[in-house]
């Protein structure tokens, strides 16, 4: 569940991190498209710009088109100045001639021609100060005439300088529109494809405004199946704590058993060591009690040999004794009864009750031998050196006397047994009920496995 939750949570990370670049490019878009609608109005501007370049342009071409004319008009007013005032040269030339063609006639007729002269003088002198006026304002005048020049001149030189400086200027505006003209050509495709971006980004914007809330809804029911998740696996792991916690105890609790087992094991070593080394004494002692019981059979022989020489020795004593009997019937004592060498007769009865007990009064003596050994055997069976081992753990006491008594019983019987084949050995022993291969010791391994199995279960489990 922690795994879903941060796998979860690295989604909403990605998803923000989606939306914050989208918000970016958004404004990048944006700011591409107001600095694009800057540049529009840069062109627009521009364009009033030569618009008011080209209207000025107008201007100064006119007010050159009306200099001109001016200056025209103004050349023809001083040559008409020119003109005039070379007839007035011309005049005064002409009057200067007069006037001195006049003096010498003057010097020739002083009197008769005084009063004529002296008319013309006049009329001259006035014609004389007239074409000076004249000549004082032609040459005011063409003094005006040079001025107006060298101002129209200047003027002209100014007009000209202007003309080819707008002319420069109309030139680099033309560029300058030409450059502005591709530049909005750019920026217009440039909008558009942002348009068309700005489209496209809004409706992925939309779709993942769209997503996002689905996601985001997703989130929050999954944060609350987690949250009840959490508290579900907090009780759990309140739980697993308390059963942790009496693992525990069960885990100490079967520490103390396994040093008590382990000290009974020990216990048991050593009682097994005592009893191996009291087997090899049995061992060694049944040897020499076999031996004994060769010689014992070897004797009984004997004694079966003599004993069957004693009945027919005592047949005939018998017979005789009848013979005896019958001959001294007619005496009121018999030697026999006063405590002779044979003893008296018994009854036929009593003899056929003996002969199936006992063949031979030496049978009686191999079953008490018999008898005495299996004793010994079953004192050994009785022998409480196994007591409180590992098996006391799980068994009541009740059933550990049966079982011990059952196998006191088996190995009473398997004594018997090997003392009637005679093919008893060490391992034999190794495999009784006490033995390290017995069933029952197999079982208390199955248990104590068992347990420990659990025990690992639980740990791992809680880990």
């Amino acid at each position: 569940m922690q795994h879903q939750v941060i796998h979860l949570q690295q989604e909403l990370k990605l998803a923000k991190e989606e939306k914050s670049r989208a918000l970016q490019e958004l404004e990048e878009l944006r700011w591409r498209m107001s600095s694009e609608k800057n540049a529009i109005k840069n062109s627009v501007r521009s364009k009033a710009k030569m618009e008011m370049l080209e209207a000025d342009l107008e201007k100064a071409r006119e007010s050159e088109r009306k200099m001109l004319e001016s200056l025209t008009s103004q050349t023809k007013q001083l040559e008409q100045t020119k003109i005039s005032l070379e007839e007035a040269k011309l005049d005064v030339r002409s009057l200067n001639e007069s006037i001195k063609i006049l003096e010498g006639s003057a010097n020739r007729g002083p009197r008769t021609l005084g009063k004529s002269i002296t008319l013309d003088a006049v009329h001259g002198n006035e014609e004389i100060g007239v074409l000076r006026t004249e000549l004082r304002l032609a040459l005011e005048a063409e003094e005006k005439s040079k001025k107006a020049m060298d101002d129209l001149a200047m003027a002209l030189k100014e007009v000209s300088t202007e003309s080819k400086k707008t002319q420069l200027e109309l030139g680099s505006t033309r560029a300058e529109n030409e450059h502005l003209k591709s530049m909005i050509k750019h920026a217009e495709e440039k909008l558009r494809v942002a348009l068309e971006e700005s489209r496209r980004l809004k409706f992925e914007a939309e779709e993942t405004f769209g997503t996002w809330s689905e996601k985001e809804n997703g989130f929050i029911n999954c944060m609350k199946m987690s949250e009840e998740e959490i508290t579900s696996l907090k009780r759990e792991n309140g739980r697993l704590v308390d059963s942790q916690r009496a693992a525990r105890e069960e885990i100490s609790k079967l520490r103390d058993i396994l040093k008590q087992a382990i000290n009974e094991a020990n216990v048991v070593k050593e009682a097994l060591e005592i009893a191996r080394t009291e087997n090899s004494q049995l061992k060694d002692a049944l040897s020499g009690k076999d031996k004994a019981f060769q010689s014992m059979k070897q004797e009984l022989e004997c004694l079966k040999v003599s004993e069957a020489a004693a009945l027919d020795s005592v047949k005939e004593l018998q017979s005789l004794l009848v013979a005896a009997s019958s001959m001294d019937s007619s005496r009121n004592t018999n030697p026999f009864e006063s405590g002779s060498l044979f003893p008296a007769k018994a009854p036929a009865n009593e003899v056929r009750a003996r002969k199936p007990m006992a063949r031979f009064p030496s049978d009686q003596w191999r079953v008490e031998d018999l008898n005495g050994r299996a004793g010994g055997r079953h004192s050994l069976g009785d022998s409480e050196r196994f007591e409180g081992s590992i098996f006391d753990m799980v068994e009541p006491p009740e059933q550990r006397k049966d079982q011990a008594v059952a196998l006191m019983d088996k190995s009473y019987e398997n004594s018997v047994s090997f003392d009637d084949s005679d093919h008893i050995n060490g391992r034999q022993l190794e495999k009784s009920e006490f033995g390290w291969e017995s069933p029952m010791r197999q079982r208390k391994k199955r248990q104590i496995l068992r347990r420990f199995g659990d025990i690992l279960r639980r740990r791992s489990f809680q880990k």
